[in-house]
């Protein structure tokens, strides 16, 4: 990844240094140019530039379209006033030629080195994200970590002969909500919402912010007798209306939906995904 970095940093540093050149060139042609030839230098140097910026915005093919173009019409125009014509040509009108290339190298040098800087930075970020464990708004463990605790926890409960049981707690409203709140009104809610269940559940209990809806994540150690009891002192907790009251200058109602199932192993089979499939259905008929 560094080398890519490194490669991309060199070929924009290159392609710079040559598309600056080509208009130092083309800057120094249009000075010395006679006053017959200066507005052809102008438009040649315009056309330039207008191909450039276009292969700034990715349009590459038509920025090289619109400089070869220029450049076989130039060219075409030279030979009609040579040998048609009659008339003597500066050298210096011929360094026209080359120019429109030498800027379209480096544009395109520098556009290529960008998007490999682009796409090197994609994937470190892709890359990062996966490695990342924790919820930045809660500060709980994300839902990676729920799949990779539910396994150990699942070995633990095997060998203690314990009861283990996954909650799923979710917003009922989360899009109303938005459209009421503003983004850091909502973000409190959900802050809110974690640290309530934080404080209702045992500590032994693991919580964990398993998307940026705010939903709620908790791996019970007991069994569903257990868990129903945890789930009533969460919703009297949840439903105060002191809970929630100094996020929003209007009367604020949070409501949610809890899921609840035990693990039983021969229903499951240790397969994480259904049963968390199975603790979301449970939320969804929570009505």
């Amino acid at each position: 990844m560094k080398n890519k970095n490194v490669a991309g940093r060199v070929q924009q540093d290159i392609g710079m240094s040559v598309l600056v050149l080509s208009f130092l060139l083309g800057a120094i042609v249009l000075a010395k140019s006679g006053e017959e030839s200066f507005a052809e230098g102008l438009i040649m140097l315009g056309c330039i530039t207008v191909a450039v910026l276009l292969a700034c915005f990715r349009a590459v093919t038509i920025s090289i379209i619109i400089a070869s173009i220029q450049t076989v019409i130039f060219l075409a125009i030279k030979i009609y006033t040579v040998f048609f014509a009659g008339e003597d040509v500066s050298p210096l009108s011929f360094a026209w030629l080359i120019l429109p290339a030498i800027a379209m190298t480096g544009i395109i040098l520098f556009v290529n080195g960008n998007k490999k800087l682009i796409i090197a930075n994609e994937v470190l970020t892709t890359q990062v994200e996966e490695l990342v464990m924790i919820d930045p708004l809660t500060g709980f463990y994300n839902l990676r970590c729920l799949f990779m605790d539910m396994q150990s926890q699942i070995s633990l409960a095997e060998r203690k002969d314990m009861s283990i049981c996954l909650m799923i707690i979710k917003l009922r409203y989360p899009k109303e909500m938005k459209s009421v709140l503003k983004k850091h009104q909502y973000e409190q809610v959900i802050i809110r919402l974690a640290n309530i269940v934080k404080k209702t559940v045992r500590l032994e209990d693991r919580v964990y912010s398993i998307d940026k809806e705010g939903t709620l994540g908790i791996i019970l150690t007991t069994d569903k007798k257990g868990a129903r009891i945890a789930e009533e002192r969460l919703r009297e907790r949840i439903s105060d209306p002191q809970a929630f009251a100094d996020i929003s200058e209007k009367q604020l109602r949070v409501e949610v939906k809890i899921g609840t199932l035990q693990y039983v192993n021969e229903e499951y089979e240790r397969d994480i995904t259904l049963f968390k499939s199975k603790v979301e259905e449970e939320v969804e008929y929570d009505i």
